[in-house]
């Protein structure tokens, strides 16, 4: 890069975030009525902005309190960890802004420099003094002729005469010496410096009093440390501030940063630091302060994201990335490949006033993504066994420690991937291949019903490891194996992130129409399509479609497959079932019939792949409304898996769920209650009873046991749904708005309808988040809105859900849906509530011609619409009418639900006054 002139003076770049940090410290500012002790603690990461927040903070006192003393120390300067020689940094701070004459502190810092030092004169060029009285000279040419041998004598009366025969101005500073001039003369040097912070604060409350109103910064609080890690105890090296100059010095305020938690050190010496102190973290800034900060100084948006995304929130980091911009732009137009994830500078103040044994344990540590003190015990004793495994509890309280839970921990993400970047490579594999046999012997030969949390973060961190130490033809088969059990178990969030990278790095090697890369895209459409992300499913399987027919026919050198016709016939079929998903039926039943097709020419029909399609085909028939065609289809499906797999088979439970909703759809709701109840007892017998696809099958036996006026175990069955689906799937999973809206009808038939209504609207958000705002899935949502708003009587409410249904089922599904005629038949029966059965009349005429045809005239549905009829009849003085409409819904009733269900018993009692009437 060309040299350039260095820039001393460029502009100060921006500072965001931190408006809590501020928020606390002007807290303490406004408050007049502060205690008498305030320390306020900032801790962070290196480079996370500790010393940009001191001189914010610093810049609201000089705009904001001008009145107000303040000055800065920074513990970087190595001559600022000394005691003696910090005292006389600070003095000389406060002497440039206040008069603040100190007196006794320059003479027992003089007795202590010349006790340390005898051989070394005091004077204006070896003794760091400011401009003093001149009298102090004479002090100072005694300690200078006294005779220092073995034994170092003060001249305690030349020293005091000097004192004597100073100004009056003088001699008023003096007053009553803190200790007297023959004590100091019997120390030895060490004793004195533990002297001289008392001292030091003397002088300072004798000038300005016990209410200074004036706030002293330190900056770079862990460097006390430096060169003294593992040398004593930790709380004796900065002993001398915490015990000895903070508390002699009533009314300042205290503001620290540093990288490590020190309240609880503190805490432990001294219990009133409790009230007196304050300690605040300094978080990573926010993608949204990363962009604002980086937007004053880099054009390009996808480099500013590169930037972000690498800094992890970290300033130092930040900053860096534009001094990179900045130089770059000299020469040449800056690209993302100007800025590498990991700095060597960054590396370097991350680990400055760390050890070698401690860089060697955050080596270690830097290698899971997580760890607890299990795990800290095992690393240590297998690769660092000098580092103490003991000093875990202090290890936790360097703020480059994140706590997760209350027993895991994690290094912050930046440091890192520093520390993996700039660490011996063969060493860090060698972690990495421990940590890979670690945690894959914890989830090798695992119980589908057995997992658990832990078990999940051990396949995570497993993979994590095995990328960094299997080779690439070993990768693909390790996940394979190893994510099949939790993939069977439900587990599609955690392996969904997995197979995507995997699909990545076989991009990268194989190149992207590899067929390898369309059986891992698949892969990933199907986790998807788990997931409730139908579009996402359908771009994948679109992809996949996009390879295979690419490959058709063809053979890689090497490699044992060779994509054929009944490889995209079951693509298409996977694509049809996503659209399926989404309420796009006829562009699914277009691919299955084209699968179809080409199966049929490819196998047998006894063949799985066969009953599989056939029966998706049944299914989408199902949704289309024609449910004679989906029974005739799945029946034939469910006998022939039967055969080919066994009754207790996974596959066997699906299909008997899919035959269960055809018949549920047609009124057969004991055939269906048995079907489900099947399928039921084998997913909980293979998979356990809080597998994902439970909840489901609970949700179904909940919906069936409201239709047969089993209300008490309909309660139960949705109860334990949603608490599954909840539990079990991501927020905005299309199943839970499934189960929750069945619950809501459990709540309306039981007549909370407060209750129905907040799960209907739940249900009805998470629908249209996932699927849109006309899709026809949110038919049955809108109208059972509408049904619980009329039985309240809201009638404007419930025709507007209605008439929302009416639109999106008329424009999705066709105007002859058997969904079409549900919600005609509730409109009118809002009519009949209303006494306005000239509106009703035509509605309800309506929807019955549209359920006998396309349910038939003994369908459960279709008599409901015949009693409304009656009803209407009845009401209008036409009994002759309404009669023998009364008459024939009762028979269907009693023959569908039984002679016990409420409606059947409701149809009586209409029958009964009907006859009584006439």
């Amino acid at each position: 890069m060309a040299l350039h002139p260095t820039d001393y003076f460029r502009k100060e770049r921006v500072f965001v975030d931190r408006e809590t940090c501020i928020d606390n410290f002007k807290k303490i500012i406004q408050n007049p009525n502060n205690q008498d002790y305030n320390a306020l603690f900032y801790y962070g990461i290196a480079g996370i902005g500790k010393s940009k927040l001191q001189h914010e903070l610093q810049n609201i006192l000089n705009t904001e309190y001008p009145e107000m003393l303040w000055v800065s120390m920074d513990l970087e300067n190595d001559t600022h960890r000394n005691v003696s020689t910090f005292l006389i940094a600070l003095r000389n701070e406060i002497q440039k802004k206040r008069n603040v004459k100190f007196y006794k502190f320059n003479l027992a810092h003089a007795i202590f420099s010349k006790k340390s030092r005898p051989d070394i004169p005091l004077n204006k060029e070896t003794y760091p003094m400011l401009k003093e009285d001149e009298f102090f000279y004479n002090i100072l040419n005694a300690l200078n002729e006294n005779a220092f041998g073995p034994f170092i004598s003060v001249p305690v009366k030349r020293i005091v005469d000097a004192i004597n025969h100073a100004p009056e101005k003088v001699r008023k500073y003096f007053g009553e010496l803190p200790i007297d001039i023959n004590k100091l003369e019997s120390m030895e040097a060490h004793e004195i410096e533990k002297k001289l912070p008392g001292i030091f604060a003397a002088d300072f409350t004798g000038s300005l009093g016990t209410n200074s109103r004036a706030c002293i910064f330190i900056d770079t609080y862990e460097a006390i440390w430096k060169d003294w890690r593992g040398i004593g105890s930790f709380s004796e090296k900065d002993k001398w501030i915490r015990k000895c100059l903070i508390p002699n010095m009533p009314g300042v305020s205290w503001v620290i940063c540093g990288r490590e938690q020190i309240k609880s050190l503190w805490v432990e010496d001294e219990q009133e630091w409790k009230m007196c102190m304050k300690e605040y973290p300094i978080e990573d800034l926010s993608e949204k302060y990363s962009e604002q900060f980086l937007k004053e100084y880099i054009e390009e948006e996808d480099i500013r994201n590169v930037i972000v995304k690498a800094s992890e929130g970290v300033p130092y980091y930040l900053n860096l990335s534009v001094d990179i911009y900045e130089q770059v732009s000299r020469i040449k137009k800056p690209e993302i490949k100007d800025f590498p994830n990991t700095k060597k500078e960054v590396f370097e103040k991350f680990v400055k006033y760390l050890d070698n044994n401690e860089k060697r344990t955050l080596y270690i540590l830097s290698a899971p993504n997580s760890w607890d003190r299990s795990l800290f015990e095992i690393l240590i004793k297998k690769f660092n066994p000098i580092y103490s495994v003991y000093e875990f509890p202090d290890l936790i309280k360097y703020s480059f420690i994140k706590k997760m839970t209350d027993e895991k921990f994690s290094l912050h993400q930046l440091m890192r991937k520093n520390l993996q970047e700039y660490q011996d490579p063969t060493y860090r594999k060698e972690v990495h291949l421990f940590l890979h046999n670690y945690y894959s012997n914890k989830i090798k030969d695992i119980d589908v019903k057995s997992i658990t949390q832990e078990h999940e973060i051990a396949l995570i961190e497993a993979y994590y490891h095995t990328k960094e130490v299997l080779e690439f033809d070993d990768l693909g088969g390790w996940i394979v194996e190893y994510t099949e059990p939790f993939d069977k178990a439900g587990y599609w969030k955690t392996i969904h992130p997995m197979f995507n990278d995997l699909v990545e790095v076989f991009k990268e090697r194989l190149g992207s129409e590899h067929p390898y890369v369309g059986i891992l895209t698949k892969k990933l459409a199907y986790l998807s399509e788990d997931r409730g992300r139908y579009n996402e499913a359908i771009s994948y399987y679109q992809q996949v479609l996009e390879i295979y027919e690419k490959n058709l026919g063809k053979k890689y050198r090497g490699v044992d497959l060779v994509i054929d016709d009944l490889a995209i016939a079951m693509a298409s079929n996977d694509l049809a079932n996503s659209y399926t998903g989404i309420g796009e039926y006829e562009k699914a039943l277009t691919l299955q019939q084209k699968a179809l097709y080409i199966l049929q020419n490819e196998i047998d029909k006894e063949h799985l792949y066969f009953t599989l399609v056939q029966q998706n085909i049944a299914m989408t028939y199902q949704f289309l409304g024609q449910y004679n065609k989906a029974m005739e289809l799945c029946q034939e499906a469910l006998t022939v898996r039967e055969a080919l797999l066994g009754e207790e088979d996974l596959e066997v439970a699906k299909t008997a769920e899919n035959l269960a909703v055809i018949h549920q759809q047609l009124g057969n709701y004991k055939e269906a209650f048995a079907l489900v109840q099947r399928a039921l007892n084998i997913r909980e017998k293979k998979l356990g009873p809080k597998h994902p696809v439970v909840a489901t099958n609970l949700s179904s036996l909940g919906v069936l046991c409201t239709m047969m006026d089993n209300l008490e175990e309909a309660l139960k069955y949705n109860h334990r749904a949603a608490e599954i689906a909840e539990e079990r799937f991501e927020g905005n999973h299309i199943n839970i708005a499934q189960t929750l809206s069945n619950l809501g009808a459990t709540y309306q038939y039981i007549l909370r309808y407060d209750d129905a209504l907040e799960a209907y609207q739940r249900a009805l958000q998470i629908t249209e988040y996932s699927l849109g705002s006309d899709n026809p899935i949110l038919v049955n949502t809108l109208n059972n809105i509408a049904e619980t708003y009329r039985k309240m009587e809201n009638y404007d409410k419930a025709l507007e859900f209605y008439q929302r249904a009416l639109n999106i089922a008329r424009n999705r599904l066709g105007k002859e849906h058997p969904h079409v005629a549900l919600i005609l038949n509730n409109i009118g029966r809002l009519y009949i509530d209303i006494g306005e059965f000239d509106k009703a009349h035509p509605i309800c005429q309506q929807a019955l011609d549209i359920r006998g045809k396309t349910l038939g005239t003994d369908h459960v549905d279709f008599a409901i619409t015949l009693q409304n009829l009656g009803i209407i009849y009845g009401c209008v003085g036409r009994r002759d009418y309404a009669l023998p409409l009364s008459e024939r819904s009762l028979h269907i009733f009693e023959q569908k639900l039984g002679s016990d269900h409420i409606r059947t018993k409701e149809a009586k009692l209409l029958v009964d006054t009907l006859k009584e009437s006439v």
